[in-house]
C-alpha cells in the first residue's frame, strides 16, 4: 500500500500518451500516486503504446469517440498533450494540424462537458505563441502573442477556445506554455537527439563528420523530466484559468549544444555544413517562470549536461530504435 497522500485529482487521463513527453508524464503521475488512463492515435499493439496503463486508441477529431473515451476513463483531470507537434509536419499538412490541434481540442472539451463536467483540463500549448522577436527581458504570460508558424497559430487558438470556456464557467481549464525540452526518448527529428545520434555514430567510426545546419540559432533546452513534473504540479496546484510558462533558466546557442555533446561523448569528429539542414538564424525569447515557481514551488532539478548525458546513454543502448543515423 502506498504511503503517498491521496492526490487532489486521483484519476488523470493523458492524451498523446504514446509520445515522447506523454510517456514521461505517465511515469511522473503514477509515481505521485495518480491513477492514469491513456490515449493516443496509435493502435494498442503498436510499440509506442506498449506498457501504457488503461490505453485506448482514439482519434481526437472524432467527437463520438472522444465522448466514449471520457465516459470510459471517468477522469478527475486531463492533461492534453496530443496534437501535431513537429513544426515542419504542420507546414507540410496544414489541414491535419488545424483539424487535430484545434478541432481535436474542441472535441475533447465537448466530451468533458458532456461526460465529466467537473474535470480539470491542463492544455499543453507552446512558448512559440510568443514568436521569436527579441525581448529586453524574459517574457511573462501577459506578453503579446505573435505566433509565426501554423503550429503556433493552432496552439494559440486552442488556448483561446479553452480559456473562453473557462471564462464562461463551463470548464476548469489552465494552460502551460513550455519552451523547448529534450531528453531520453525524443525523436531524432529534433535537434538535440539528432546531434547526439551523429556524435555517437562518429565516435564509433560510422560517420566521417557531423553534418550540421545553422549553428547560430539560440534555444532553451529544459529536461523533459523537469517539464512533466511542472505539468503534474500545475494540475495539482495551478490556478483555474491560469497560464504558465515552463522553461529552463537560460538559452543556449545550437553550436554550443553540439560542443557539449561532443565533449560529453569524447568525440573529436569534425563538423561539416549541410545546406539541406540550414535554416535562418533565429532566437527564442527567454521566459519568465516566476508565476509557475510561486504557485507550485517548481524549479528545475536537472542541468543541461545531465540531460545530454542521459540522452547519449539512452542512444547507446543496442536495442534503441533511434541508435543509427
Amino acid at each position: 500500500m502506498s504511503d503517498l497522500p491521496a492526490p487532489r485529482f486521483p484519476r488523470v487521463l493523458v492524451t498523446g500518451a504514446a509520445g515522447f513527453v506523454g510517456r514521461h508524464l505517465v511515469r511522473e503521475l503514477e509515481a505521485a500516486g495518480h491513477a492514469v488512463a491513456t490515449t493516443d492515435a496509435v493502435p494498442a499493439d503498436a510499440p509506442a503504446a506498449a506498457g501504457l496503463t488503461g490505453y485506448a486508441q482514439a482519434d481526437l477529431r472524432d467527437e463520438e469517440a472522444m465522448r466514449a473515451l471520457v465516459r470510459g476513463a471517468r477522469p478527475d483531470a486531463v492533461v492534453h498533450l496530443a496534437g501535431v507537434s513537429f513544426v515542419p509536419d504542420g507546414a507540410r499538412d496544414p489541414s491535419l494540424a488545424l483539424t487535430v490541434n484545434i478541432g481535436g481540442t474542441w472535441a475533447l472539451a465537448e466530451a468533458l462537458a458532456a461526460e465529466a463536467p467537473r474535470a480539470r483540463l491542463l492544455f499543453v500549448s507552446t512558448a512559440q505563441v510568443y514568436g521569436t522577436l527579441p525581448s529586453p527581458a524574459p517574457l511573462r504570460e501577459d506578453s503579446p502573442l505573435r505566433p509565426l508558424s501554423l503550429y503556433a497559430v493552432t496552439k494559440a487558438a486552442g488556448e483561446s477556445l479553452l480559456l473562453a470556456r473557462h471564462a464562461a464557467g463551463t470548464l476548469d481549464a489552465l494552460v502551460a506554455r513550455p519552451g523547448n525540452h529534450t531528453g531520453p526518448g525524443q525523436s531524432p527529428k529534433f535537434v538535440a537527439p539528432a546531434f547526439a545520434r551523429q556524435v555517437l555514430a562518429a565516435k564509433r567510426g560510422e560517420l566521417p563528420a557531423i553534418r550540421v545546419g545553422n549553428l547560430d540559432s539560440v534555444r532553451s533546452f529544459a529536461d523533459v523530466r523537469d517539464v512533466v513534473r511542472a505539468y503534474r504540479l500545475l494540475l495539482e496546484r495551478g490556478a483555474s484559468g491560469g497560464v504558465y510558462n515552463v522553461a529552463s533558466p537560460a538559452n543556449v546557442r545550437i553550436g554550443d549544444l553540439l560542443d557539449r555533446l561532443r565533449a560529453l561523448a569524447g568525440c573529436a569528429a569534425p563538423v561539416e555544413p549541410d545546406p539541406a539542414l540550414w535554416r535562418p538564424t533565429d532566437s527564442c525569447p527567454e521566459l519568465d517562470v516566476s508565476r509557475l515557481r510561486a504557485d507550485t514551488g517548481w524549479a528545475p532539478a536537472l542541468t543541461l549536461d545531465d540531460t545530454l548525458r542521459d540522452l547519449l546513454a539512452t542512444l547507446e543502448q543496442p536495442d534503441n530504435p533511434h541508435r543509427n543515423p
